[in-house]
């Protein structure tokens, strides 16, 4: 109980915090005034609206009064946060026409995250949103884009039983991505850079609320592949996701589940560190790819005895790890070449290697990228474990 009631405290900081960097942020002399005059916004979704062309937005704004330290008692029966909904012909419209719910205007200087509905991202695709976010002085262009499985005002509405603020609880679950591999995390930047590639087909993070009713949580699974236009056209689910992370050197973290040997049971080995390079070649006028791939792990656990000490074990275990990275990576390639998305960087590695060739090539693209010959390497070390050596199964099976 201590632990969580520790967690809740230091996502309660991170918000004053937060409201501290405004207060200091703001030019000219302050008072309270001043700030009660903003609803600062820590969150956007965006789904269809019943008028075709009009867009519905959520702007999740924080309760100021929640958070000062002499309302905490107060404060007990207050929500945290205001949801405010509105239409409008374009973001910049609907953030106007919020206005006429709120006597405050809305600051998105420390906006943490933009979700998108699948139904809006497929159909209109992204690009008219993006705009006013890129555009305009205030919005950071490090806030996480995300694309929602259902309506996204609903991942707006979900509360966490340890964070109260639904915006920042997701930023937290994108943070916290890293310990499994299943999951990007994109920000507008690098959406952006992708884009303006004209080669790297854009992605990002997909959200879906789990559970049943008032249960419902927020989970991170998976990611949404859009095409050049910045429509969406399909996705990677959570090893296909985990393939191309491996590619691009995104990879931090995660459990790597492989067949112990003998096939007694399974083992859970926690990826250490990788690296991953994309190397072109073209040798008599044929392009080839090769992705390189290094990764250690440890023996995180074992449903079965394992004997640490025998070399042909060891090595066969690594073997099977290396063997799990390639087929995660062949996954994701061979989704990738059905969507006909280069979500790897290929082309962008073919350009900065070969600029002349990447002429000709670029027009065909799209049509060269499926068919393209990649050759996958994966060099992979299993740690020792320091402390236990044998696995306190075998003292089970000798019993």
């Amino acid at each position: 109980m201590r632990i969580l009631q520790d967690y809740r405290k230091f996502n309660t900081i991170k918000i004053i915090s937060l409201i501290l960097a405004l207060m200091i942020s703001m030019s000219g002399c302050w008072d309270r005034n001043e700030l009660n005059a903003l609803a600062i916004t820590t969150g956007a979704a965006f789904d269809k609206s019943e008028s075709p062309d009009s867009v519905a937005m959520t702007a999740q704004v924080i309760n100021l009064d929640t958070l000062a330290p002499a309302a905490v008692q107060s404060a007990i029966s207050k929500p945290p946060y205001w949801n405010i909904k509105t239409t409008g012909k374009t973001v910049f419209d609907c953030i106007r026409n919020a206005s006429q719910q709120s006597p405050h205007k809305l600051y998105w200087a420390h906006n943490q995250i933009i979700v998108f509905s699948e139904d809006l991202a497929r159909d209109n695709g992204v690009q008219e949103y993006f705009d006013f976010f890129l555009r305009d002085a205030e919005p950071r262009i490090s806030i996480w884009v995300l694309v929602s499985k259902g309506q996204a005002s609903e991942i707006l509405e979900m509360d966490s039983k340890l964070e109260p603020i639904p915006s920042i609880n997701i930023t937290s679950l994108i943070e916290n991505r890293r310990f499994t591999g299943k999951a990007a995390a994109v920000d507008m930047y690098e959406f952006s850079n992708r884009v303006l590639s004209e080669a790297t087909a854009p992605v990002m993070s997909i959200i879906e609320l789990i559970g049943e009713n008032d249960e419902k949580i927020p989970l991170l699974s998976g990611t949404a592949v859009f095409n050049q236009d910045m429509k969406m056209i399909g996705t990677l689910d959570e090893q296909e996701t985990r393939g191309m992370l491996w590619v691009i050197d995104q990879f931090e973290s995660g459990v790597l589940i492989v067949e112990a040997p003998g096939g007694q049971g399974q083992l859970g080995l926690e990826i250490l560190n990788s690296s991953g390079q994309i190397k072109p070649e073209i040798s008599d006028g044929q392009l080839k790819i090769k992705i390189k791939i290094r990764a250690s792990a440890s023996l995180g656990d074992a449903e079965c005895f394992v004997d640490v000490l025998d070399e042909n074990t060891w090595a066969s275990i690594n073997k099977r790890q290396a063997e799990a990275i390639r087929q995660d990576i062949l996954l994701s390639l061979e989704q990738a070449r059905k969507l006909k998305a280069d979500i790897f960087g290929f082309g962008d590695a073919v350009y900065k290697k070969y600029p002349r060739e990447w002429k000709d090539i670029k027009p065909n693209w799209e049509e060269i990228f499926p068919a393209l010959e990649v050759e996958i390497e994966v060099q992979t070390t299993l740690l020792r474990p320091n402390m236990i050596l044998q696995s306190v199964n075998k003292r089970s099976k000798e019993g």
